[in-house]
């Protein structure tokens, strides 16, 4: 019987992947359930690493990026895989939440008020709108920008008038992307922060991922707490919430205490310095979605 021999390198095998070049030996002449389920089953992997990965990421600030650097790998889902998999729900759902989350707790009277801002919302930018003046720009290329900007503005105006979610979402979809790209350069105010202590960027940037993660899981979470706010489990759910929320700063303090291992009085300072550097980055990156969006809707 002749041996199998690897399609891509010729090179003899006896198991599912190729020793030489690591690709996998599944046939692909297949009926396309079969290869829909079986790419299904490649991305998402819901299997008992899915469970030790979410059970080490909610409750052990710091424990899997401390792991994935000691070589165990295997044992969890890889990082990257997870962020997208994460970050996708979470910006996809939080509009969701929010919107249902909003419903539930308007009132009458809210609406009341709500109808008598959309009267006034024309009443307040009306015709004038500010002057835009770059100075590196001609007169007839800023009368331009001020003209489109007027445009985008009145549209904006009109669809958070209209459709205030479908904004919303909008926005959400722009700060996804805008997030991807703010999470190297938070790694890098990692990296500065704490030059000096031998541990290499892509740690630092794994550690921005995993803290990532928590965070948007802890916010999808506590946005389903607040749903519950208004029924019989309210009592129950609220206190809960809160210390939710209260873990969010906890666990980013102690991931870091976890991964390079300083004191609790330097990790504490760094911490806070660490936090209203995101701050920025994150009013930065809203600013920037908010840009994209009004030139874009």
């Amino acid at each position: 019987m002749q041996a199998a021999t690897c399609p891509n390198c010729n090179t003899v095998v006896d198991g599912p992947f190729c020793s030489t070049c690591g690709q996998s030996q599944k046939n692909l002449n297949k009926q396309i359930w079969t290869l829909t389920g079986e790419l299904l089953d490649d991305v998402i992997r819901l299997d008992s690493r899915v469970v030790q990965t979410l059970r080490a990421l909610m409750f052990k600030p710091g424990f899997l990026t401390h792991e994935y650097f000691e070589g165990r790998r295997a044992r969890y889902s890889p990082p990257i895989r997870l962020y997208l998999i994460i970050s996708f729900l979470f910006f996809v759902l939080m509009p969701t939440l929010t919107e249902i989350n909003e419903a539930l707790n308007l009132s009458d009277t809210d609406i009341e008020v709500i109808e008598e801002d959309d009267d006034s919302l024309e009443d307040e930018f009306g015709d004038d709108f500010s002057s835009i003046k770059l100075d590196w720009l001609t007169e007839e290329k800023n009368q331009a920008l001020e003209k489109r900007l007027e445009k985008q503005l009145r549209k904006s105006v009109a669809l958070a008038k209209q459709e205030p979610t479908e904004l919303y979402r909008e926005l959400m979809d722009y700060m996804s992307a805008v997030m991807f790209f703010m999470l190297p350069l938070f790694a890098i105010f990692l990296k500065i922060t704490y030059i000096g202590s031998g541990v290499y960027y892509a740690e630092h940037l794994l550690l921005a991922v995993h803290n990532h993660c928590f965070m948007f899981i802890a916010l999808m979470l506590s946005s389903v707490l607040d749903l519950m706010d208004q029924t019989p489990v309210g009592l129950v759910t609220e206190p809960i919430d809160s210390l939710l929320l209260l873990w969010i700063p906890v666990y980013m303090f102690l991931s870091l205490k976890t991964v390079f291992a300083q004191s609790t009085a330097i990790t504490l300072f760094k911490f806070v310095f660490l936090w209203l550097c995101y701050a920025v980055l994150v009013s930065f990156g809203l600013a920037v979605a908010l840009i994209i969006g009004l030139f874009t809707l």
